[in-house]
């Protein structure tokens, strides 16, 4: 048996991940329309989710801002939807935090991220890892 560590040279781990129904995202989009897209999405993400497999895409942008919930290990802190965004390097999505998202990624000493997303014809799913700086903020551990 391997028990992996929390901590790799001196840096702490975190990882979130989450799994969302499409006909939720779907269902959201048919009774709130934009109301419901300004609400959780960026412009950008918006944008991003145009065209073929739009429903899909949304939903696993959806499920990486609750996996970026997970990873805060922090369930009473308040979490704007917007402050989470999901932006690409060319096909790689990447995690980008704002406001005070930001400011408490930095206390727990986020240093940096991945992020995976995937989605089939009735589930999206993302899974996020941080690392932290390994002295960093008064975060859990």
């Amino acid at each position: 048996m391997i028990t992996l560590p929390s901590e790799v040279d001196g840096r702490r781990v975190r990882v979130g991940c989450d799994v969302v129904a499409i006909e939720d995202v779907q269902d959201s989009l048919a009774a709130f329309g934009d109301r419901y897209l300004r609400k959780v999405f960026t412009a950008g993400e918006i944008n991003d989710c145009q065209g073929r497999n739009r429903v899909h895409r949304l939903a696993a942008r959806f499920a990486a801002k609750e996996a970026v919930i997970k990873a805060f290990a922090e369930p009473d802190m308040p979490f704007p939807w917007r402050e989470i965004e999901v932006t690409r390097d060319g096909p790689l999505p990447l995690l980008r935090l704002s406001g005070g998202l930001a400011e408490r990624a930095q206390h727990q000493g986020w240093h940096s991220s991945c992020l995976s997303l995937s989605h089939a014809d009735c589930h999206a799913m993302a899974v996020v890892l941080v690392v932290c700086g390994g002295d960093a903020g008064a975060g859990p551990r």
